[in-house]
């Protein structure tokens, strides 16, 4: 593994090869790993990009390599006033849940706007603000983030495929499918037991649901010889080192299609779940959070669970999760993982295994 000049896995000179350098540095990283090379590819989002390769492993599990690098990490709100930070529209939405009586009718729309604009004027509301956003994001501080090997795409926790085989002969289940189809509906789940649904060439599979610790999963990842990543590598791999609340900025772009705000009238293209600048796919789901660790501490990133929008808090609340910064102090980790909102992502350390 020494023939690899490892300076040249991090930026910037990693971003200063040639493409072809480039491509030997990533074939030599594949085949030291024993990855299928799938192929190379530069990816772009938000203004940023990065070229790379797309791997595959021996489990049928695609990589991305992603360099290292020197970055701030954080989001430092002090001495910055609201109005700094956010536009106008979203300001509105994040005093909205301190108006007096949001939650019930309020007569007329300029009765809304003149409690708005008391509410952004009110020093007491803007504090509760402040205070929300100093206690649930990252302090800011400098970073090495080593170069990895990261998984393209999230995996879920609890569940678990059925084989064809086994579905098949399973009466009850057929059983569950047959009242389905009739119904119309394409997909059918009891909680924590069992989810059977249709694929797009209208074949069923389905899954069963198991209980699993968070030790558990981490003990089966490192069987496997990957890793968790760590809050800050999550935060690189979510944002680059963004100095902003979002990878794309402070505010939230009402243009987009986001889930789980129907009212958006939406096509289910949504604007966020695509490749990243490093070709991963980050949820950016604010119920589709990440589990992470850090000397003996799991934690989440990129979701709450989805409780700002349960509690009808509006987008701008609601998607503030997403931040790559976005770190839930009233968040309490128990034994067990939830698999309906809990998800992980596999990476490789290369610097660790260039040792």
């Amino acid at each position: 593994m020494s023939h690899i000049p490892i300076k040249k896995l991090y930026n910037p000179q990693y971003n200063l090869l040639s493409i072809s350098d480039k491509e030997e540095l990533l074939y030599q990283i594949g085949e030291i790993y024993n990855l299928e090379l799938i192929c190379f590819k530069e990816f772009t989002a938000f203004g940023k990009s990065t070229y790379t390769a797309v791997y595959r492993s021996h489990d049928g599990i695609e990589f991305v390599f992603v360099p290292g690098d020197t970055v701030t990490l954080g989001f430092d709100f002090k001495n910055k006033p609201l109005q700094d930070i956010f536009n106008d529209e979203n300001l509105t939405e994040l005093v909205y849940p301190f108006v007096e009586g949001y939650e019930e009718e309020i007569f007329s729309e300029d009765d809304v706007q003149t409690k708005i604009s008391e509410a952004l004027e009110d020093e007491e509301v803007l504090s509760n603000i402040e205070t929300y956003f100093k206690h649930n994001f990252t302090q800011e501080d400098e970073f090495v983030i080593h170069p990895l090997l990261v998984q393209k795409e999230y995996s879920e926790t609890c569940w678990s495929l059925i084989p064809d085989d086994m579905l098949t002969q399973n009466k009850e289940w057929q059983n569950m499918i047959k009242k389905a189809e009739e119904k119309g509906v394409s997909e059918v789940m009891v909680h924590n037991t069992i989810c059977l649904y249709k694929t797009d060439d209208s074949n069923w599979c389905g899954k069963l649901y198991e209980e699993t610790t968070f030790k558990k999963l981490l003990q089966d990842i490192k069987d496997n010889r990957y890793s968790l990543p760590t809050q800050r590598e999550w935060e690189y791999l979510a944002g680059k080192g963004c100095r902003t609340i979002f990878p794309w900025g402070n505010n939230i772009d009402f243009s987009m299609n986001l889930k789980h705000m129907e009212w958006m009238d939406n096509d289910g293209d949504y604007t966020l779940e695509k490749e990243n600048f490093f070709g991963l796919v980050i949820g950016d789901d604010p119920y589709c959070r990440e589990i992470v660790y850090d000397e003996d501490e799991f934690s989440y990133k990129g979701g709450d669970g989805g409780r700002n929008i349960c509690g009808g808090l509006g987008v701008v609340w609601g998607y503030l999760p997403i931040s790559p910064y976005f770190q839930d102090s009233e968040m309490v980790i128990g034994d067990n993982i939830n698999g309906g909102y809990d998800f992980f992502r596999r990476v490789v350390r290369i610097n660790d295994n260039m040792k």
